[in-house]
C-alpha cells in the first residue's frame, strides 16, 4: 500500500499511538480478499475499552470497524450481591448473583441446606450472561426428591465455577420459606 495506508488499530480513542498491524495480518489461503490479524494487547487498566481497526483494501477502499470490549481485573473469579428474591418466598424465589465474567459459560450449584446441615436441594445449571448480572436459578422450595419442604430459615451456599479457567468462588446466604 501506499503512504498511510498501514493496516492500523486505535486503543481508546489515542490516534497519536495507533498499533501498526501489517506484519501481523495473515490472508487465508483459500481467499486473499480475507485474512485475520493476532496481536496481544498488554497491561490493559480494568473496566471498558474500543479497538477501533482502519484497513485498506488494493483498490485503495478504506473501512473501519470498532470493538467494544471490557477487561475484568486479574483472573480471579469474583461473585457479590448474592441473594434469592423474593425472600421471604412460599413456592418460588430466584437466586440472584453478580459476577465478573460476562459472555462467559459459567457452572454454578446452589445447595440449600436445613439449620441442622442437612443437604435438601443441590443444583446444578450453566449459566452465560450479557452483563454483570445472573438471574437463571429458579427453585420451588421442593427437596431433591420433588417434596415440598418445611417451613422456616435454611442456609444456601452458591458456587460459580469458570468454565474457562476452572478458578471457583462460593458464598453462604439464608433464606426463610413461609
Amino acid at each position: 500500500g501506499g503512504i498511510g495506508h498501514d493496516l492500523i488499530a486505535i486503543l481508546d480513542g489515542d490516534s497519536a499511538n495507533p498499533f501498526v498491524l501489517n506484519e501481523y495480518y495473515q490472508a487465508n489461503v483459500d481467499d486473499f480478499s480475507k485474512g485475520k490479524v493476532q496481536f496481544k494487547l498488554r497491561d490493559l487498566e480494568d473496566g471498558p475499552h474500543s479497538l477501533q481497526v482502519k484497513a485498506w483494501d488494493t483498490y485503495n477502499n478504506f473501512s473501519v470497524a470498532t470493538i467494544d470490549f471490557i477487561v475484568s481485573g486479574g483472573n480471579a473469579i469474583k461473585i457479590s450481591r448474592v441473594l434469592n428474591y423474593p425472600n421471604p418466598f412460599v413456592n418460588y424465589t430466584e437466586f440472584w448473583f453478580n459476577h465478573n465474567r460476562p459472555f462467559e459459560p459459567l457452572d454454578v450449584t446452589v445447595q440449600v441446606f436445613s439449620v441442622s446441615g442437612k443437604l435438601v436441594w443441590n443444583h446444578h445449571q450453566t449459566v452465560m450472561t450479557e452483563g454483570y448480572l445472573s438471574r437463571d436459578i429458579i427453585w420451588d422450595g421442593r427437596d431433591d426428591f420433588g417434596d415440598k419442604i418445611g417451613k422456616g430459615v435454611y442456609v444456601y451456599k452458591l458456587t460459580v465455577r469458570s468454565s474457562l479457567s476452572g478458578e471457583t468462588a462460593e458464598k453462604y446466604e439464608k433464606l426463610v420459606i413461609l
